[in-house]
Protein backbone atom coordinates (compact mmCIF):
# COMPACT_ATOMS: atom_id res chain seq x y z
CA UNK A 1 0.00 0.00 0.00
CA UNK A 2 1.26 3.75 -0.75
CA UNK A 3 0.86 6.43 1.93
CA UNK A 4 1.06 9.51 0.54
CA UNK A 5 0.80 12.85 2.42
CA UNK A 6 -1.62 11.72 4.91
CA UNK A 7 -3.77 9.73 2.45
CA UNK A 8 -4.04 5.70 2.13
CA UNK A 9 -4.26 4.52 -1.48
CA UNK A 10 -5.20 0.88 -2.00
CA UNK A 11 -2.85 -1.25 -4.06
CA UNK A 12 -6.22 -3.47 -5.65
CA UNK A 13 -4.08 -5.67 -8.18
CA UNK A 14 -2.08 -6.78 -4.66
CA UNK A 15 -5.11 -7.75 -3.11
CA UNK A 16 -6.36 -10.19 -6.29
CA UNK A 17 -5.58 -13.92 -6.69
CA UNK A 18 -2.39 -14.57 -8.39
CA UNK A 19 -2.79 -15.06 -11.79
CA UNK A 20 -4.97 -11.97 -12.64
CA UNK A 21 -4.06 -9.83 -15.66
CA UNK A 22 -3.72 -6.31 -14.94
CA UNK A 23 -5.49 -5.53 -18.30
CA UNK A 24 -8.71 -6.90 -16.66
CA UNK A 25 -8.37 -5.39 -12.93
CA UNK A 26 -8.40 -2.15 -15.34
CA UNK A 27 -11.44 -3.34 -17.46
CA UNK A 28 -13.59 -5.24 -15.48
CA UNK A 29 -14.87 -3.34 -12.27
CA UNK A 30 -16.15 -6.42 -11.02
CA UNK A 31 -12.86 -7.26 -10.02
CA UNK A 32 -12.53 -4.23 -7.69
CA UNK A 33 -14.94 -5.75 -5.69
CA UNK A 34 -14.29 -9.28 -5.46
CA UNK A 35 -13.22 -11.40 -2.13
CA UNK A 36 -9.50 -11.18 -1.71
CA UNK A 37 -7.02 -13.18 -0.28
CA UNK A 38 -7.72 -12.38 3.64
CA UNK A 39 -3.50 -12.76 4.64
CA UNK A 40 -2.54 -11.38 1.80
CA UNK A 41 -4.24 -8.34 2.44
CA UNK A 42 -3.49 -8.18 6.18
CA UNK A 43 -0.04 -7.99 5.28
CA UNK A 44 -0.92 -4.96 2.75
CA UNK A 45 -2.91 -3.39 4.77
CA UNK A 46 -1.57 -0.69 7.83
CA UNK A 47 -3.56 2.04 10.05
CA UNK A 48 -2.72 5.29 9.29
CA UNK A 49 0.03 6.80 11.94
CA UNK A 50 -0.37 10.21 13.51
CA UNK A 51 0.01 9.68 17.22
CA UNK A 52 0.83 12.06 19.94
CA UNK A 53 4.44 12.89 19.90
CA UNK A 54 4.10 16.15 22.42
CA UNK A 55 3.86 16.13 26.35
CA UNK A 56 0.92 17.98 26.61
CA UNK A 57 -0.82 15.30 23.92
CA UNK A 58 -0.08 12.70 25.66
CA UNK A 59 -1.12 13.89 28.81
CA UNK A 60 -4.47 15.11 26.85
CA UNK A 61 -4.86 11.49 25.87
CA UNK A 62 -3.94 9.71 28.38
CA UNK A 63 -6.91 8.01 29.58
CA UNK A 64 -7.58 6.88 26.10
CA UNK A 65 -8.62 2.96 25.93
CA UNK A 66 -7.02 0.84 24.56
CA UNK A 67 -6.86 -1.83 22.03
CA UNK A 68 -8.38 -4.37 24.40
CA UNK A 69 -11.29 -2.58 25.00
CA UNK A 70 -11.89 -2.74 21.27
CA UNK A 71 -10.66 -6.05 20.82
CA UNK A 72 -14.12 -7.53 21.33
CA UNK A 73 -17.39 -8.94 19.25
CA UNK A 74 -19.08 -5.97 17.59
CA UNK A 75 -21.85 -6.64 19.47
CA UNK A 76 -20.17 -6.54 23.00
CA UNK A 77 -18.65 -3.02 21.76
CA UNK A 78 -21.53 -1.87 20.56
CA UNK A 79 -23.05 -2.12 24.26
CA UNK A 80 -19.85 -1.32 25.99
CA UNK A 81 -19.33 2.06 24.13
CA UNK A 82 -22.28 3.50 25.61
CA UNK A 83 -21.64 6.10 28.39
CA UNK A 84 -17.97 6.60 27.21
CA UNK A 85 -16.68 9.55 26.56
CA UNK A 86 -15.39 10.38 22.91
CA UNK A 87 -13.21 13.40 22.70
CA UNK A 88 -11.97 14.91 19.53
CA UNK A 89 -9.15 17.16 19.34
CA UNK A 90 -9.22 19.83 16.28
CA UNK A 91 -5.83 20.52 14.14
CA UNK A 92 -6.44 24.15 16.06
CA UNK A 93 -6.15 22.51 19.37
CA UNK A 94 -9.88 22.59 20.02
CA UNK A 95 -11.40 20.11 22.41
CA UNK A 96 -14.82 18.17 21.69
CA UNK A 97 -16.25 16.06 23.96
CA UNK A 98 -19.49 13.77 23.50
CA UNK A 99 -21.31 10.76 25.19
CA UNK A 100 -22.06 7.81 23.24
CA UNK A 101 -25.41 7.41 23.57
CA UNK A 102 -26.46 5.34 20.31
CA UNK A 103 -24.61 2.40 18.48
CA UNK A 104 -25.38 -0.08 16.22
CA UNK A 105 -23.51 -3.50 15.77
CA UNK A 106 -22.45 -4.96 12.11
CA UNK A 107 -21.41 -8.71 12.74
CA UNK A 108 -19.21 -9.40 9.34
CA UNK A 109 -19.86 -11.89 6.67
CA UNK A 110 -22.88 -13.27 8.28
CA UNK A 111 -24.96 -9.81 8.56
CA UNK A 112 -26.82 -9.24 5.11
CA UNK A 113 -26.90 -5.22 6.42
CA UNK A 114 -23.41 -4.75 6.48
CA UNK A 115 -21.50 -3.72 4.12
CA UNK A 116 -18.72 -6.80 4.40
CA UNK A 117 -22.16 -9.28 3.68
CA UNK A 118 -20.13 -12.34 2.35
CA UNK A 119 -16.53 -11.09 3.52
CA UNK A 120 -16.71 -8.44 0.19
CA UNK A 121 -13.73 -6.21 0.08
CA UNK A 122 -14.20 -3.07 -1.41
CA UNK A 123 -11.39 -0.15 -1.22
CA UNK A 124 -13.80 1.67 1.03
CA UNK A 125 -14.48 -0.84 3.24
CA UNK A 126 -11.30 -2.13 3.87
CA UNK A 127 -10.96 -0.49 7.20
CA UNK A 128 -13.44 -2.91 9.05
CA UNK A 129 -10.77 -5.76 8.16
CA UNK A 130 -8.22 -4.22 10.01
CA UNK A 131 -7.17 -4.61 13.32
CA UNK A 132 -9.97 -3.71 16.46
CA UNK A 133 -10.11 0.27 16.91
CA UNK A 134 -9.38 1.27 13.53
CA UNK A 135 -11.81 4.10 12.19
CA UNK A 136 -13.82 3.92 9.20
CA UNK A 137 -15.73 6.66 7.77
CA UNK A 138 -17.61 6.50 4.72
CA UNK A 139 -20.07 8.54 2.19
CA UNK A 140 -23.45 8.18 1.93
CA UNK A 141 -25.70 9.94 -0.46
CA UNK A 142 -23.25 11.54 -1.83
CA UNK A 143 -22.82 14.33 1.53
CA UNK A 144 -23.62 12.28 4.63
CA UNK A 145 -20.74 11.26 6.51
CA UNK A 146 -21.23 7.42 8.87
CA UNK A 147 -18.48 6.82 11.56
CA UNK A 148 -17.53 2.78 12.75
CA UNK A 149 -15.33 1.74 14.68
CA UNK A 150 -13.42 -1.89 13.37
CA UNK A 151 -14.06 -4.99 16.41
CA UNK A 152 -12.68 -8.40 16.82
CA UNK A 153 -14.21 -10.45 13.92
CA UNK A 154 -13.11 -10.55 10.69
CA UNK A 155 -15.66 -7.22 8.73
CA UNK A 156 -17.35 -6.60 11.97
CA UNK A 157 -17.54 -2.98 13.60
CA UNK A 158 -19.82 -0.74 14.94
CA UNK A 159 -21.22 2.57 13.86
CA UNK A 160 -21.54 5.47 16.12
CA UNK A 161 -25.09 7.13 16.10
CA UNK A 162 -25.24 9.42 18.73
CA UNK A 163 -23.19 11.93 21.09
CA UNK A 164 -24.86 14.04 23.83
CA UNK A 165 -22.55 17.04 23.60
CA UNK A 166 -20.20 17.70 26.80
CA UNK A 167 -17.53 20.32 25.95
CA UNK A 168 -16.98 22.94 23.03
CA UNK A 169 -20.39 22.84 21.76
CA UNK A 170 -20.05 26.34 20.40
CA UNK A 171 -17.89 25.12 17.95
CA UNK A 172 -19.95 22.07 17.18
CA UNK A 173 -22.76 24.27 16.15
CA UNK A 174 -20.40 26.34 14.04
CA UNK A 175 -19.65 23.53 12.29
CA UNK A 176 -23.09 21.92 11.96
CA UNK A 177 -24.08 25.88 10.13
CA UNK A 178 -21.75 25.24 7.55
CA UNK A 179 -22.95 24.02 4.18
CA UNK A 180 -22.48 20.23 3.32
CA UNK A 181 -19.20 19.42 1.10
CA UNK A 182 -21.96 17.63 -1.61
CA UNK A 183 -24.79 20.43 -1.00
CA UNK A 184 -24.06 22.35 -4.44
CA UNK A 185 -25.71 24.53 -6.65
CA UNK A 186 -26.41 23.44 -10.52
CA UNK A 187 -23.57 25.96 -10.79
CA UNK A 188 -21.20 23.85 -9.18
CA UNK A 189 -21.35 26.93 -5.96
CA UNK A 190 -21.61 25.42 -2.18
CA UNK A 191 -25.09 26.18 -1.31
CA UNK A 192 -25.10 28.68 1.58
CA UNK A 193 -27.90 27.46 4.48
CA UNK A 194 -30.37 30.05 4.33
CA UNK A 195 -29.99 31.64 8.02
CA UNK A 196 -28.36 30.07 11.00
CA UNK A 197 -29.75 27.43 13.37
CA UNK A 198 -29.67 27.99 17.11
CA UNK A 199 -29.24 24.14 18.01
CA UNK A 200 -30.91 23.00 21.30
CA UNK A 201 -28.05 21.05 22.69
CA UNK A 202 -29.32 17.40 22.34
CA UNK A 203 -29.84 18.19 18.75
CA UNK A 204 -26.24 19.33 17.92
CA UNK A 205 -25.09 15.47 17.23
CA UNK A 206 -28.09 13.23 17.49
CA UNK A 207 -27.64 11.53 14.71
CA UNK A 208 -25.28 9.49 12.42
CA UNK A 209 -24.51 12.80 10.01
CA UNK A 210 -25.04 15.46 12.62
CA UNK A 211 -22.47 13.96 14.60
CA UNK A 212 -19.68 13.74 11.98
CA UNK A 213 -20.68 17.20 10.63
CA UNK A 214 -20.36 18.37 14.95
CA UNK A 215 -16.71 17.07 15.19
CA UNK A 216 -15.62 17.69 12.06
CA UNK A 217 -15.19 13.85 10.79
CA UNK A 218 -14.62 13.10 7.25
CA UNK A 219 -13.09 10.31 4.91
CA UNK A 220 -9.97 11.91 5.28
CA UNK A 221 -9.35 10.39 8.58
CA UNK A 222 -10.90 7.00 7.60
CA UNK A 223 -7.71 4.28 8.82
CA UNK A 224 -6.11 5.98 11.70
CA UNK A 225 -6.96 4.12 15.08
CA UNK A 226 -8.69 5.01 18.07
CA UNK A 227 -6.10 3.52 19.98
CA UNK A 228 -3.39 5.71 19.14
CA UNK A 229 -4.54 8.88 17.13
CA UNK A 230 -4.07 12.24 18.07
CA UNK A 231 -6.93 13.69 16.66
CA UNK A 232 -9.35 11.65 18.47
CA UNK A 233 -9.85 8.56 21.49
CA UNK A 234 -12.72 7.17 23.97
CA UNK A 235 -12.38 7.45 27.48
CA UNK A 236 -14.26 5.76 30.40
CA UNK A 237 -17.53 7.97 31.19
CA UNK A 238 -19.46 8.42 34.40
CA UNK A 239 -20.63 4.71 34.01
CA UNK A 240 -17.24 3.57 35.45
CA UNK A 241 -17.32 5.92 37.97
CA UNK A 242 -19.61 3.90 40.40
CA UNK A 243 -22.66 5.78 40.59
CA UNK A 244 -23.47 6.30 36.99
CA UNK A 245 -25.27 3.47 35.86
CA UNK A 246 -26.72 3.35 32.52
CA UNK A 247 -29.71 1.56 31.38
CA UNK A 248 -29.82 0.44 28.02
CA UNK A 249 -32.47 -0.14 25.00
CA UNK A 250 -31.64 -3.01 22.66
CA UNK A 251 -34.19 -2.92 19.38
CA UNK A 252 -33.62 -3.40 15.77
CA UNK A 253 -31.44 -1.17 13.19
CA UNK A 254 -32.31 1.64 11.25
CA UNK A 255 -32.65 2.04 8.08
CA UNK A 256 -31.87 -1.44 7.01
CA UNK A 257 -35.51 -3.19 5.02
CA UNK A 258 -33.23 -3.85 1.96
CA UNK A 259 -31.63 -6.92 4.20
CA UNK A 260 -34.83 -8.53 4.34
CA UNK A 261 -36.55 -9.29 7.43
CA UNK A 262 -34.41 -11.35 9.77
CA UNK A 263 -31.64 -9.41 9.77
CA UNK A 264 -33.68 -6.06 9.79
CA UNK A 265 -35.40 -6.89 12.84
CA UNK A 266 -32.59 -8.50 14.90
CA UNK A 267 -32.08 -6.58 17.90
CA UNK A 268 -28.39 -4.95 17.01
CA UNK A 269 -29.13 -0.90 17.87
CA UNK A 270 -28.37 0.05 21.43
CA UNK A 271 -29.14 3.14 22.97
CA UNK A 272 -28.95 4.77 26.55
CA UNK A 273 -33.11 5.24 27.97
CA UNK A 274 -34.04 8.41 28.61
CA UNK A 275 -31.27 10.19 26.70
CA UNK A 276 -32.49 13.14 25.02
CA UNK A 277 -29.57 12.69 22.10
CA UNK A 278 -30.62 9.52 20.73
CA UNK A 279 -31.81 9.89 17.15
CA UNK A 280 -34.70 7.77 17.74
CA UNK A 281 -36.60 5.99 20.23
CA UNK A 282 -38.17 2.76 20.42
CA UNK A 283 -41.67 3.17 21.57
CA UNK A 284 -42.60 -0.69 21.46
CA UNK A 285 -39.13 -2.13 23.20
CA UNK A 286 -39.50 0.85 25.65
CA UNK A 287 -42.68 -0.06 26.97
CA UNK A 288 -42.15 -3.28 27.20
CA UNK A 289 -39.16 -2.40 29.48
CA UNK A 290 -41.30 -0.58 31.45
CA UNK A 291 -44.07 -3.53 31.56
Amino acid sequence: MEIAKGKAKLNLGSLLPKGTEPDKVKSNKRLLRAVVDMEMMKSELKQRQDPPTTSEEQLLSANRLGFEFFDVPSETLAKNLLGKILVRRLENGTILKGKIVETEAYLGGEDRASQTYRNKITPRNVPMYMPPGTIYVYLTYGMYHCFNISSKGEGSGVLIRALAPIEGMDQMAEFRNLPLPGSKSKQGVDRPKKSAKNFKVHELSNGPSKFCIAFALSRDHTKYSACEWRGLWIENGEENEGDGVIEIVKCPRIGIDSAGPEWAMKPLRFYVLGDRSVSKIDKKIEAELRM
